[in-house]
């Protein structure tokens, strides 16, 4: 996950130092208020963000003073050698921070989106029949963007499916045709706010079906090939929008 905005007008990320509990966290992926009785900011899991505090910019080797510890290893004995047992993390803690995050075609990091092929085609653009069962996992409310044929660099929100067949309110400008080319994702712009994260935390499994995952909120996304199409989110459930409301 990386910072690109601020929705509230700023352009710069605020970074804050805190104690982390027993695992350790690495740059990229979003970290949670401590449980009770807990030590430091919790990573979150591929399925929740709740309460999140923001997202680390580095490894917890530093105290909160910024002073490099050495190991990322949690500390709880005291050190014979006076040593700090601090081990802090750098995290983005601006409440309306939009992060950018690689759609992936499953949870490891930098597979491949799904290849969708148009079967058939239809006569009026608001239909298609594809070679990938859509309603397992549940793709209706996601996103189309056509790779190949007469609709290349288009994106339309599927509003409705039967195993194979696509359906759309909003017609595709021109014929889809058999072996046109496809990607799709689990969200559309504004809908929904769940986000499944891969399984280092730092990108969007897009394999899965819509409304599963974290809670995340999709802003924008900017599509371009299976590798390198981009989710614009922003977290839904943090610790300091809830404390301001």
């Amino acid at each position: 996950m990386e910072f690109q905005f601020d929705m509230s007008g700023g352009s710069m990320a605020i970074i804050k130092r805190y104690q982390v509990a027993a695992t350790k966290a690495t740059p990229g992926v979003p970290v949670l208020v401590p449980a009770a009785g807990g030590s430091g900011v919790v990573v979150a899991t591929t399925t929740s963000t709740a309460n999140s505090v923001g997202v680390t910019i580095d490894t917890s080797n530093a105290n909160r003073r910024g002073q490099v510890v050495g190991t990322t290893t949690y500390v709880t004995a005291q050190q014979t050698d006076s040593a700090d047992t601090e081990r802090a993390v750098g995290v983005i803690i601006n409440p309306f921070a939009v992060y950018s995050l690689l759609m992936n075609g499953g949870a490891t990091e930098g597979t491949a989106m799904i290849l969708h092929t148009a079967a058939s085609g239809g006569s009026d653009g608001l239909s298609f029949v594809s070679d990938v069962n859509t309603d397992s996992p549940e793709m209706a409310d996601g996103t189309y963007y056509c790779l190949t044929g007469a609709n290349a660099g288009m994106a339309r929100k599927l509003t409705s499916n039967s195993t194979t067949t696509q359906t759309f309110v909003v017609a595709w400008p021109r014929d889809v045709a058999a072996n046109d080319t496809f990607i799709l994702a689990p969200y559309s712009d504004l809908f929904g706010i769940k986000v499944q994260l891969t399984t280092l935390l730092t990108q969007a499994d897009a394999s899965i079906a819509v409304g599963t995952g974290a809670a995340l909120k999709p802003i924008e996304m900017k599509w371009d090939g299976r590798t390198n199409s981009y989710l614009e989110a922003v977290l839904a459930d943090s610790v300091f929008t809830a404390a301001m409301a």
